[in-house]
């Protein structure tokens, strides 16, 4: 990941943490695991879809560098 990706990650990481009133390091690996719980609450076609989209980096960066997913994260973060 470059220097730029990993540092909007980790802005990322802060801004959620401090809204969701958890530690970031908390919150980095507790993610996995909630990762997991959201996707058993998916039906089995979508979840296979989801699965196949983060274990390929590549996908995951292009589907989070879209306006609309930096649009949805703004929201969820509360940003403008």
């Amino acid at each position: 990941m470059s220097e730029n990706k990993s540092s909007s990650l980790e802005e990322l990481l802060k801004k959620a943490s401090e809204k969701m009133g958890i530690n970031k390091e908390s919150l980095k690996s507790n993610s996995p695991m909630q990762a997991a719980n959201l996707l058993k609450k998916l039906d089995p076609q979508n979840a296979k879809k989801v699965k196949e989209i983060l274990s390929d980096k590549a996908a995951t960066e292009k589907i989070l560098s879209t306006p609309k997913a930096q649009q949805l994260l703004k929201k969820l973060l509360g940003e403008k």
